[in-house]
């Protein structure tokens, strides 16, 4: 079953946690998973404007 973004944000967002919470915030692994986080944010945000439009 695919997760809604709402909820693969949320899981994104606790790896994310996860993987920081040892690590500095630079650290490369740190950073994927921010950028990956940002970009799903990015599809969420987008697909609920093409619905207010």
């Amino acid at each position: 079953m695919k997760l809604k973004v709402t909820e693969q944000i949320e899981e994104l967002r606790i790896e994310m946690q996860k993987i920081a919470s040892d690590k500095d915030l630079t650290d490369p692994k740190v950073v994927r998973a921010s950028e990956r986080l940002d970009e799903l944010i990015s599809q969420f945000y987008l697909s609920q404007m093409k619905k207010i439009l």
